[in-house]
């Protein structure tokens, strides 16, 4: 399973316990290998716009 979102409460698919119900009817139903959720093009692109920080990457200069 991928989670290419952040945890929303409230949200149908990005709520806390979403990922764990998609895992358990992976489980039951056993039709598919993988699942996403989220939209994973877009996680990508934040991933590469921040270098995989939560927040964009700022330099740190050295201390004199």
């Amino acid at each position: 399973m991928t989670i290419a979102s952040g945890v929303v409460p409230g949200s149908d698919e990005a709520a806390p316990d979403a990922p764990g119900a998609r895992y358990y009817s992976m489980y039951e139903q056993r039709n598919r290998v993988e699942e996403v959720i989220g939209d994973l093009d877009a996680f990508r692109s934040l991933i590469d716009q921040t270098g995989g920080l939560s927040t964009p990457a700022t330099p740190i200069s050295k201390a004199r």
